[in-house]
């Protein structure tokens, strides 16, 4: 899973590719179109060996496993790419997976000729079992949108958990690795989009329980459930790098705790939301409370002409915004962030069912941002 999105193929149909030839030979002399993937597959700096390595393709359309091979005893594997120059969309990618002590690990997406001029590289790591009660890991960032939808309230929550060790965690028979407590009174809790399969992801009545295997690095997930009010208690425990709150205007004037009022932003068009954040927090219970009428609104009104001036900023540098085409280096904290939080606002457009236009630009942005999130590792 290390530089990787799990992927989840229940919902479209396998398909396969059947070659014509063996690599070694095709690898000679490649017809029109063809080209090779040459990648290895290492601890460290030791190579792998003895294991398979699986091929697959994925676009919106269908996915499926192309073909595998074994690794060699140096760790390198080779594969053949057939119609690679055909490809159409933008959201059709290759990638390669293994299995190492029983975890699957995937490799980054190959959109373009220009990526293979590099060796492909699968790192995996030596799995260390933790506490059947899972353990804590930091935060690198929490972003809540909040939203009314009739008498409740609509949370998206993304949550960006790290493992900073050098092992990938996994949990004892059928304990979890990591958990973490929601809002008290949250119902109808759904894993909406996430780095860590989904059936390994469960919900009790006071937290989320997470019994996939975590490698280092960070892994997104993304919750939406509902709150019955705005009067509730974000529990944060741990070290939280970023937390920030999105509310969703029209909205009755707030108090937030441990978070400062920042600004408004312009998250998709024709809609503002007032903004909280907060950095380097550890172990703290976040409020969130209506004011009564009467006291001073915490914030302050912003006229509408600059919230949509600070929404076109956003928007261009990046918070709002990510331009599908630009290549992506390694990411810092807050370009993560970024990336994260253009996910839950194209998944909210997407699913709240009013964009005019046809969403099939929307869908390939989203798969293009979740490509990104994996070059990212």
């Amino acid at each position: 899973m290390q530089g990787g999105l799990p992927l989840n193929f229940s919902r479209i149909s396998p398909y396969v590719v059947v070659l014509l030839c063996d690599i070694a030979v095709c690898g000679a002399g490649l017809l029109d179109g063809q080209e090779l993937l040459k990648g290895r597959v290492v601890r460290g700096d030791v190579p792998v060996t003895n294991e398979f390595v699986v091929l697959h393709s994925v676009s919106s359309m269908k996915a499926g496993q192309v073909d595998s091979v074994y690794l060699d005893k140096n760790g390198f594997f080779e594969f053949l790419l057939p119609d690679f120059d055909s490809m159409q969309t933008v959201d059709e990618v290759y990638f390669a997976s293994v299995a190492y002590q029983g975890v699957l690990y995937f490799g980054n997406a190959i959109t373009e000729k220009e990526q293979l001029v590099d060796l492909y590289s699968i790192p995996v790591f030596e799995s260390k079992s933790v506490s059947s009660k899972g353990m804590s890991l930091p935060l690198k960032v929490r972003n809540v949108l909040l939203e009314m939808e009739g008498n409740t309230w609509r949370v998206r929550d993304v949550i960006a958990i790290e493992n900073p060790g050098e092992e990938t965690l996994v949990p004892t028979g059928d304990g979890v690795v990591w958990s973490y407590p929601l809002p008290s009174g949250f119902r109808q809790a759904e894993l909406v989009r996430g780095e860590l399969p989904p059936e390994d992801v469960v919900f009790t009545d006071e937290q989320i329980l997470v019994k996939a295997p975590i490698p280092p690095g960070e892994r997104m997930l993304v919750i939406l459930y509902q709150l019955p009010d705005l009067s509730a208690n974000f529990p944060a425990p741990g070290p939280t790098e970023i937390f920030e709150i999105f509310v969703k205007e029209p909205s009755p004037a707030l108090q937030v705790s441990d978070l400062a009022p920042l600004d408004v932003v312009s998250l998709e068009p024709g809609s503002t939301y007032r903004r909280y954040s907060g950095s380097n927090l550890v172990d703290v219970n976040i409020s969130v409370r209506e004011v009564t009428e009467g006291k001073p609104y915490p914030l302050g009104r912003i006229s509408l002409g600059i919230a949509i001036l600070l929404g076109s900023v956003v928007l261009l540098s990046g918070m709002g915004y990510m331009d599908p085409y630009r290549s992506v280096e390694v990411a810092t904290g807050t370009e993560r962030s970024s990336l994260l939080l253009k996910l839950a606002q194209l998944d909210q457009l997407l699913e709240s069912g009013s964009v005019l236009q046809d969403d099939s630009k929307l869908k390939r942005e989203r798969v293009e941002l979740l490509t990104q999130l994996k070059d990212q590792g």
